[in-house]
């Protein structure tokens, strides 16, 4: 939709961790961050919530889980567990769940990309854990997919942006674009201080 809107605006997507993100937005190479993990905590940066979201668990469709009325992290701490690596989408929230309960997970395998997450499901290598966008736009028919908001808790992905920096006006578009919940002028408003979350 940017594209189509703004034509001759140059398009440049970059993945990284989310330190790496603040570090892209601090060094003027990106003018716009999106992160679930710590891009809060740096002061030289204004961040809004965008949007939650939720971990799901993914499984053969023929495992014993994939039945299961209701799963307990006692049940996913059973198996060989194939998910994020711990600077990645959430991942710290796995962890604290699992260190609430004193459990230690059978991490099989840690991946940085949701799709090698559901590639090593599908080789049998253990059952995984991505995040809800993973399997929400793109529907797979030979996993099973079960929620985890219930054990896991809810996510909160931000956007952020090199605070005084001058946003143009494609910037403020594509925020409107990602979110309901951000509009050009609240984004504007928390440039120069003004927004805080629970206005969100």
């Amino acid at each position: 939709k940017l594209r189509e809107k703004y034509p001759q605006v140059n398009i440049s997507l970059h993945q990284g961790a989310p330190d790496q993100v603040a570090k892209m937005l601090l060094d003027d190479t990106a003018e716009i961050g999106i992160a679930t993990e710590s891009l809060s905590a740096y002061e030289d940066l204004v961040t809004l919530p965008c949007y939650e979201w939720q971990h799901v668990l993914v499984l053969p469709l023929d495992h014993p889980l994939a039945a299961k009325p209701t799963l307990s992290l006692e049940d996913i701490a059973s198996e060989p567990l194939i998910t994020y690596h711990p600077s990645f989408t959430g991942r710290s929230r796995i962890d604290q769940a699992f260190a609430a309960k004193k459990i230690t997970p059978r991490i099989a395998l840690e991946a940085i990309d949701s799709d090698v997450i559901k590639t090593y499901v599908r080789l049998g290598l253990g059952i995984g854990i991505v995040a809800e966008m993973a399997v929400k736009d793109d529907p797979i028919k030979d996993l099973a997919v079960r929620p985890l908001g219930a054990l896991l808790g809810m996510n909160v992905a931000r956007v952020a942006f090199k605070r005084g920096a001058y946003l143009r006006q494609f910037v403020y578009q594509f925020a409107e674009m990602l979110s309901d919940r951000l509009t050009a002028p609240l984004v504007a408003r928390a440039m120069i201080g003004h927004v805080n979350d629970y206005e969100l």
